[in-house]
């Protein structure tokens, strides 16, 4: 006998998710039917909130209340260092560090197809503009070095190559195919703080 359709189209919804494959979505949709109607309502409503009440930061692409973000807009921050990562993720772990006092450029997680992502070659074009504009003078690397985090940033590399800017990567302290956002803080900081140099010819120096 199959499931009544409203939890049909539950599940089907759940499966649309990256990550989740059929048996997943199944037991996500099986256990929302047990729980109370008023955590039910506030997690439709948490749903709802989230995506009509964010935005992506015109500046640095990362989720916000508003545009430019609290961080892109914020005089105190470094606006000659630029940290690009993968995802907005990764600016909170970075955050949390506490380490990096300069701006951000988000790619959004748009290497990483293993999640159902695309690349944003609108991303790569809003860096090379930003660096073009002037005033940054290292971009820091931050991506995963993993397979996906090492082909971001092969095109970010490439995206920056002629202009007169500084190119740093993360320490090779972070553990080789571990994601950033899975690291704790000690990790995360200390990997900044070591950062290499990041020769735009494809050489570490």
């Amino acid at each position: 006998m199959a499931y009544p359709e409203p939890l049909e189209r539950l599940i089907r919804a759940f499966e649309s998710l990256p990550g989740l494959g059929p048996r997943s979505a199944e037991r996500l949709a099986l256990h929302i039917l047990r729980m109370p109607r008023e955590e039910v309502a506030a997690l439709a409503l948490a749903l709802r909130d989230a995506r009509l009440h964010t935005v992506r930061c015109e500046r640095c692409g990362n989720v916000s209340l508003e545009s430019p973000c609290a961080i892109c807009a914020d005089p105190e921050r470094d606006a000659s260092v630029l940290c690009v990562v993968e995802g907005p993720r990764e600016v909170e772990k970075i955050e949390a560090a506490g380490v990096h006092c300069g701006l951000y450029h988000v790619l959004l997680e748009g290497f990483a197809p293993r999640e159902g992502a695309e690349p944003e070659p609108e991303a790569l074009a809003r860096l090379r503009e930003r660096v073009r504009a002037g005033g940054i003078q290292e971009v820091i690397v931050a991506t995963a070095p993993d397979r996906e985090g090492e082909g971001a940033a092969l095109l970010v590399r490439e995206a920056l190559r002629g202009l007169p800017v500084r190119l740093t990567r993360l320490a090779r302290g972070v553990p080789v195919g571990t994601r950033l956002e899975y690291l704790n803080q000690e990790i995360v900081a200390e990997a900044l703080r070591g950062r290499v140099p990041w020769d735009q010819n494809g050489d570490e120096t």
